[in-house]
C-alpha cells in the first residue's frame, strides 16, 4: 500500500468500478479490442491494448484505433468487440480475487459506477455472484451520458445516494477512473493487483490486494 490513507470526512458511500475491480473481465475487453485492431491492419498485442484502452469508453477506444490505423472502423465494430468479449469470458465470470470477502466486510453503502451499459453491469455482477452486494445501486455512463475521466458519473452516483463528494470513496484500477475520482473531489483508492503504477501526488492511495481494502475504508 502507498499514499496517505488518512481522510477527514466519514465515508458514507463506496463507489466501485466494475471491470478489473469487481470482476476479472478487463483482459477480455483488451483482447477483443486488440482483435478489432488487427482487423483494421494494426499489429496490436493484447498487453499493448490494455495499456492503451483500460478504463476508457468503448467509442473512445474505437476512435483511437481509427487514428492509429488511419482507417475507419468497420460498421460492426461495437458489436464485434462486445461479442468477442462475451465469447472470451463465457457464461461464468470470476470475481476479482478476494473482493467478495472485502464486500462482506465493508458495511457502508456500496454502489457501482461504470463506463459500461447498465445491462452489461448487471449481467456481469450476476454472473460473478456479486449482484446482491449492490442490488439496484448501479450507475452507468450510458444513463448519465457522461464517461470517465469526466467526473460527472461519480458525481451523479453520489447525488443519487444524497452523499456529498467528500463522503465518497472511489475504488478504481485504471488511470482514467482514478482521474475521474480525483476530479470529482472524492477520496480515491487505486487497486493495482500487484502491477506497477505511477506514483501519485494527489492523495490517491494504492493497494495491491483486495484483502487490504476494508481497513482502508
Amino acid at each position: 500500500m502507498s499514499g496517505d490513507a488518512e481522510h477527514e470526512a466519514p465515508v458514507r458511500l463506496v463507489v466501485f468500478d466494475l471491470d478489473g475491480v469487481l470482476v476479472d473481465t478487463q483482459y477480455a475487453e483488451d483482447v477483443a479490442l486488440a482483435r478489432l485492431g488487427r482487423r483494421m491492419g494494426l499489429l496490436l498485442g493484447d498487453e499493448e491494448a490494455g495499456e492503451l484502452f483500460s478504463g476508457k469508453r468503448l467509442a473512445t477506444c474505437i476512435e483511437l484505433l481509427e487514428t492509429l490505423s488511419d482507417r475507419p472502423a468497420p460498421a460492426d465494430a461495437v458489436e464485434f468487440v462486445r461479442t468477442e468479449c462475451e465469447r472470451i469470458l463465457g457464461p461464468r465470470i470470476d470475481p476479482v480475487d478476494g473482493v467478495e470477502e472485502a464486500l462482506r466486510r465493508i458495511t457502508v453503502t456500496k454502489c457501482v459506477a461504470s463506463n459500461s451499459p447498465r445491462d452489461l453491469i448487471e449481467r456481469r455482477l450476476r454472473a460473478s455472484g456479486l449482484l446482491d452486494y449492490f442490488e439496484d445501486r448501479l450507475s452507468s455512463a450510458y444513463d448519465a451520458n457522461v464517461w470517465k475521466p469526466d467526473p460527472g458519473l461519480f458525481l451523479s452516483a453520489a447525488a443519487d445516494h444524497q452523499v456529498l463528494p467528500s463522503g465518497c470513496t472511489v475504488i478504481e484500477d485504471s488511470a482514467v477512473g482514478v482521474r475521474a475520482g480525483v476530479r470529482a473531489g472524492m477520496r480515491v483508492l487505486q487497486f493495482t493487483n500487484g502491477r506497477a503504477v505511477a506514483a501519485h501526488s494527489d492523495g490517491v492511495v494504492t493497494f495491491a490486494h483486495m484483502a487490504e481494502l476494508p481497513s482502508l475504508i
